[in-house]
């Protein structure tokens, strides 16, 4: 047996033995250290007060967020005893689909993981575990599974043992503390562009004028040939979150008080994240989107206090390329999917459901 077919092995022997440890029971999945299970809205309180103290915990993972949706979702515990020491967040397309597709304006959201304490290996372990159980328990409760983690998520290793498939995403994250440290790290040109801005006479006001910021990032998309699709769900989240204190807009005008580019962004306890971005067709608006930004990033450090500012990625080539010359750091995010083989019931449904499509023709 060749070095391959004995780590294939080993790998298998540690598959069955993750299954067998966590087996399904009573609508949980218990072992001698963890059980998951749904929390109930009484228990909200608690889960949003796991997610300020976890590394991995966002603000799309609070119940804000999730509640602010206005889809179905649910969210899962995963104990040692009655402590909380994990936790996942799903959006749910039905009954049996889970996070596919995310809800949108969501960049991150599944598993959360306890604060680090003691040697990095025990935490490595016992977060292994953790995550073990939550792979054992998504692959029983759905028939498909996809989620977005945040870049703190960095061990996927549980869930590929459990059949799971692993993406890759990426986002970009600029410190803030040292905000002349910050500006001093952009690519010159993204300098220049802001300068060029202000000499123009453009100026960057707070505003409240949320459905001026979506026209302005639908004509940008529009430009791309892209269509944005999430008017609605923008208003649902910016609703909420304006109550909540945990957003704000910034729109960019010219001398005569013409909009040229508009900026939302939405926080937590740890960052901003920049959500919403557009600018007019304007020849000088391709430099305001740039000082509204950066406005953005401004006011993320000196009026929020908060260390750093989540661009909050893109894969589209020029988006990306826009906020690299800001100089944040290129951060990696893993995406985790699972989909079961279709069984003769659902392969019949579907045929039956093609040959009807077929004869209403």
């Amino acid at each position: 047996m060749g070095i391959g077919q004995l780590a294939a092995a080993a790998l298998a022997r540690s598959y069955r033995r993750v299954n067998k440890r966590f087996g399904r029971r009573s609508g949980t999945r218990p072992s001698r250290d963890y059980e998951v299970r749904p929390l109930e809205q009484s228990e909200f309180g608690r889960w949003d007060e796991f997610v300020r103290h976890s590394p991995q915990g966002t603000l799309f993972h609070s119940t804000l967020w999730m509640e602010g949706s206005g889809l179905p979702f649910r969210l899962f515990g995963c104990f040692r005893g009655e402590e909380l020491r994990g936790g996942f967040a799903a959006g749910l397309a039905n009954r049996r689909s889970a996070g596919h597709p995310h809800p949108a304006l969501t960049p991150y959201l599944g598993l959360l993981l306890p604060k680090s304490e003691g040697k990095y290996v025990a935490s490595l372990s016992a977060n292994k575990g953790i995550s073990a159980a939550f792979a054992a328990y998504l692959k029983d409760e759905f028939d498909s599974v996809e989620f977005r983690c945040p870049p703190e998520i960095v061990d996927l290793q549980p869930f590929i043992w459990a059949g799971f498939q692993a993406g890759l995403r990426y986002t970009y994250r600029l410190p803030v503390v040292d905000l002349d440290a910050a500006l001093k790290s952009m690519d010159k040109s993204r300098r220049r562009d802001i300068t060029n801005a202000e000499r123009s006479g453009a100026r960057v006001e707070e505003s409240a004028d949320f459905s001026l910021i979506i026209q302005l990032s639908e004509k940008t998309f529009r430009r791309r040939g892209l269509e944005l699709g999430l008017r609605d769900a923008a208003f649902r989240f910016q609703k909420t979150l304006h109550k909540a204190g945990r957003c704000q807009g910034f729109v960019a005008r010219d001398r005569s008080g013409q909009p040229l580019a508009g900026v939302w962004i939405a926080w937590d306890d740890k960052r901003a994240y920049g959500l919403i971005s557009g600018y007019d067709d304007a020849a000088e608006s391709t430099n305001a989107v740039s000082l509204a930004l950066w406005r953005s990033i401004e006011y993320t450090g000196r009026e929020l206090k908060l260390p750093e500012f989540d661009f909050e990625g893109s894969m589209i080539p020029g988006i990306e390329q826009f906020f690299r010359k800001f100089g944040a750091t290129l951060m990696p995010t893993y995406t985790i999917r699972f989909q079961k083989p279709e069984g003769l019931p659902q392969r019949v449904a579907r045929r039956v459901a093609r040959l009807a499509g077929k004869s209403g023709r």
